[in-house]
């Protein structure tokens, strides 16, 4: 059977997927720089947080570390140059957490 899903359920699964990513953020599960990419995706898909201060704080992570290469693009690099780069991709993870590990519990609150 090929179901049509209505806005309001895409909506909907759009907002789990939000409270989805910020909980794996916060639980360790996923990098914090890799959870603001994918935030930062999502708040084009639900009308209004264009220019939300919750969600600007990740399309912020996101821009300043559009360049580190961190999840599934790795495969992709030169094992010396990932080794290189390892210490300023940690300083980069320390950084986005501190600024989004409070805006990540606000969005859980806020889309669950």
């Amino acid at each position: 059977m090929n179901e049509k899903m209505s806005r309001e359920q895409y909506v909907e699964s759009v907002r789990s997927q939000v409270v989805q990513t910020a909980q794996a953020m916060l639980a360790g599960e996923t990098s914090y720089i890799l959870g603001a990419r994918k935030l930062d995706s999502l708040r084009h898909e639900i009308s209004g947080m264009d220019g939300d201060p919750d969600f600007m704080v990740f399309v912020g992570i996101a821009s300043e570390t559009d360049g580190l290469p961190v999840g599934a693009v790795r495969q992709h690099w030169d094992a010396l140059a990932l080794d290189e780069l390892q210490p300023e991709i940690e300083a980069a993870e320390a950084w986005a957490k501190s600024h989004a590990e409070l805006v990540c519990a606000k969005l859980v609150t806020r889309f669950s």
